[in-house]
């Protein structure tokens, strides 16, 4: 269709120079038509001439001429007409251009009407141009209604990029839900390869968790399984695939893993210890307990640890040492936020006057508008911990509490804050080698914290 509209304004604008005759210019071409008859001149500017009877002809003395017509005209222009190859290329570079820097649906929308004026036949939403599926098509499973995406065809994506010949992959589930008001909530598996972006390799949607656990793991683990061992082919070279961390909160470690939850007597997933309960908490307050190992996991020797075989087991996937336990949620939101609740409202012997409390949120609102752009969030007062997200939490850990609480807190809680605060830096340091050199000093000082 573009290639037919631009046809027909080549040939009105064409028609439209031949309309466009003075007084002067319709003499010339009498004088000119006299002396060659049924013959057309050019002016010195070199655009052509017709007499008043061939401009009759071409017209038909019809208001109502239809310029798409099948006559065909000479170009006088420089450029080249765009064939329908071309015109299919535009669309499709438009497209991936806007996939690839991640265009909103506004600007997009905003983009096509610009590209229309100008004689792209484009379509008028974006929905149209990026092909987005109108019908998702999912089958019943689990309890709900489920889409298998694939493992591979994610992996592809990226190879062409990658500098070596092995995927190093992080897998992701977690539940997610979707309203207030309802029990409806996404399942998905997602998965990153290096430094790239994460994909969805299955969705699950459902009013509860996905069950049975063996079904819904099903298609993930059994292509996983076939590219360890056969690898992936593309473009005559074969890469290697592997799984290096499970990445999920504390509920969701527990449901893959079929182990008890984070409050069972032994439910620590490193170590064989039995917690107590402490002012109605599972506490684990012994120093040295023998660690957990993958083999006996893999065997079910933990008869009070687990609670079944878990399809990670069958698929070679370590069940201890894969299953990261992620500092988000057991350090910030966890540690941080109990350590701040106690400072605010906790017992006597910890709590805080509101004189301290009012001077720590002062320094902390007085920050505000002064942070470096690569924080995410300004600080907030501690009348809103509550609130606090754990990208917060993790800046006051590392970067405003040693700030605001040097002068507020006694020499010994100061101190005792610290030695969380530089514990966590070093095992966050991301250079290898200092990490390393001062791994030991990290251990110690969260030895200290604990104890």
């Amino acid at each position: 269709m573009t290639l037919r509209v631009r046809q027909w304004r080549k040939r009105k604008r064409e028609l439209d120079q031949l309309l466009c005759y003075s007084d002067s210019d319709e003499e010339g071409i009498e004088n000119n038509s006299n002396s060659v008859p049924g013959t057309s001149s050019c002016s010195s500017d070199g655009v052509p001439r017709t007499p008043d009877s061939l401009s009759d002809s071409v017209l038909g003395a019809s208001d109502d001429f239809d310029f798409d017509t099948d006559l065909d005209y000479s170009s006088t222009d420089s450029e080249q007409e765009p064939n329908e190859a071309e015109v299919t290329s535009f669309e499709d570079e438009l497209r991936q251009w806007a996939l690839e820097h991640r265009l909103t649906h506004r600007a997009l929308n905003g983009l096509l009407p610009i590209l229309r004026n100008q004689g792209h036949l484009l379509p008028v939403d974006c929905r149209t141009l990026l092909a987005t599926p109108q019908h998702n098509t999912t089958e019943p499973k689990c309890g709900g209604q489920y889409k298998y995406y694939g493992l591979e065809k994610g992996i592809c994506r990226y190879l062409s990029q990658m500098e070596t010949n092995d995927v190093h992959l992080s897998i992701n589930v977690d539940g997610i839900p979707l309203f207030k008001s309802s029990g409806v909530q996404f399942w998905p598996i997602l998965a990153k390869c290096g430094h790239f972006d994460p994909f969805i390799v299955a969705m699950f949607c459902g009013q509860s968790k996905p069950s049975p656990l063996e079904e819904y793991l099903k298609d993930f683990l059994t292509e996983y399984k076939h590219l360890k061992d056969n690898g992936i082919v593309f473009k005559g070279q074969t890469y290697t695939v592997n799984i290096d961390a499970l990445i999920c909160d504390a509920p969701a470690r527990a449901y893959l893993k079929c182990i008890k939850g984070h409050t069972a007597y032994e439910s620590c997933e490193r170590c064989l210890i039995r917690g107590t309960r402490v002012e109605r908490r599972i506490v684990f307050s012994e120093k040295e307990c023998t660690s957990r190992k993958d083999d006996c996991f893999s065997r079910v020797e933990y008869s009070n640890h687990q609670t079944g075989i878990s399809p990670f087991i069958a698929a070679g996937i370590p069940c201890v040492s894969s299953f990261v336990l992620d500092y988000m949620h057991v350090v910030c939101l966890g540690v941080v936020r109990r350590l701040l609740i106690y400072l605010t409202r906790g017992p006597k012997v910890c709590r805080l006057s509101v004189r301290q409390k009012d001077a720590i949120s002062e320094k902390l609102i007085a920050l505000r508008g002064k942070m470096p752009s690569e924080f995410a969030r300004q600080p907030r007062g501690l009348h809103e911990i509550d609130r606090w997200k754990a990208t917060e939490l993790r800046q006051f850990l590392l970067y405003t509490g040693p700030v605001v609480l040097k002068t507020v807190l006694s020499p010994e809680k100061y101190q005792h804050f610290l030695s969380l605060a530089i514990s966590m830096s070093i095992m966050l340091e991301s250079d290898e080698r200092t990490r390393n050199t001062y791994f030991q000093y990290s251990q110690e000082l969260i030895t200290m914290y604990m104890h």
